[in-house]
């Protein structure tokens, strides 16, 4: 009695393991797609960053070059005041030298007048000096403005430049990888011809192709055994995959949510860990895919795909989907290096 209490714990410990091991997969599928999902998102959010990055330097070109302009305007008015400031200080030592002849000349009255003149002429000069002095320190000041605002816009159209360079490369990244993503989506569709939609669909959603098969193209029901026409189905669609190598691969098994009975399979989950499994093993026979490419994760009833509880809608949640997943290596090197 007691070898026979040990024997069915130890068998109870086995299928326990056997179980906790494919839901160690399914958390790592899980945390997987979040990390997809943020990345996605991550890179979202930076390409509106950078858009309105652009914007703002855009404005800030706009203002500086409005800026540039005014100083050059004042730039030109202060060489015309300074020109006439040098011409009327020439005139006027000119003048002041020929009354100076003149004084060498004249009696001592006429030269006390002229020296009150004289007086007056020099003070005149002196105020015309400290104002050409002034115009040219402001003129001085307006330049080295000038100097700095160009300095400031040539760094603005630069950083502008840069800007839209990361917006172009991001934005041919995106579409590089929509393309080949949409392209993979035809390469699988056509590869998958001779079944019917009845039996499995093929589409695009949120960036991935997803191949879902029906559970009477692979299963019979409540097996985990894929029968002959799913092997089929799935060696085409390997012969396509194998030839993708940036490409991650999920399969997750789905069930209904009529409650399993057996004696090998625990439960719904159980099952669909099992066909996700099973499924993973004939993709990776006779094909190159690398086992590290591929998870299996069961879903169990938990993603249903109708909510009804009717025969169809049942018939619905009982699937397997493969779900390809391109790599975001090339869109993080161009946010990383820009």
């Amino acid at each position: 009695m007691i070898l026979v209490m040990r024997l069915v714990f130890a068998l109870f410990l086995l299928v326990f393991f056997v179980a906790c091991v494919p839901m160690k997969q399914f958390q790592d599928v899980q945390l997987k797609n979040e990390e997809l999902k943020m990345e996605m998102k991550q890179l979202s959010v930076e390409s509106e960053n950078n858009k309105v990055k652009a914007k703002e330097l855009e404005g800030k070109l706009g203002r500086l070059q409005k800026q540039i302009d005014q100083i050059i305007q004042d730039t030109i008015r202060l060489a015309g005041r300074l020109q006439n400031e040098q011409d009327r200080v020439a005139e006027l030592e000119i003048q002041q030298n020929e009354l100076t002849a003149k004084m060498r000349n004249m009696g001592n009255d006429d030269s006390a007048d002229l020296m009150v003149f004289l007086q007056k002429l020099q003070d005149d000069l002196n105020n015309r000096e400290n104002a050409l002095l002034k115009t040219e320190q402001e003129s001085a000041k307006r330049k080295k403005e000038l100097e700095l605002a160009i300095t400031e816009l040539e760094s603005a159209r630069e950083a502008l430049l840069n800007q839209n360079k990361q917006l172009v490369e991001l934005q041919n990244s995106l579409n590089r990888k929509d393309s080949a993503m949409n392209a993979l989506r035809l390469a699988v569709a056509d590869a998958l011809t001779g079944f019917g939609t009845d039996e499995l669909k093929v589409h695009m959603k949120n960036g991935k192709v997803y191949v879902s098969l029906e559970e009477k193209l692979l299963f019979a029901s409540g097996s985990y055994a894929v029968n002959q026409m799913g092997e089929s189905a799935l060696l085409k669609l390997a012969r396509v995959l194998e030839q993708k190598d940036d490409i991650q691969i999920v399969v997750e098994g789905h069930t209904d949510n009529v409650p399993y009975t057996g004696s090998v399979i625990l439960d719904n989950w159980d099952l669909s860990v099992k066909r996700a499994t099973a499924v993973s093993r004939i993709l990776l026979q006779n094909s190159n895919i690398r086992p590290d490419r591929i998870t299996a994760a069961g879903r169990g009833e938990y993603v249903p795909l109708d909510s009804s509880n009717s025969i169809e809608g049942r018939q619905k949640n009982r699937r397997t989907e493969i779900i390809l997943t391109p790599s975001l290596d090339k869109l993080l090197e161009v946010l990383e290096t820009n």
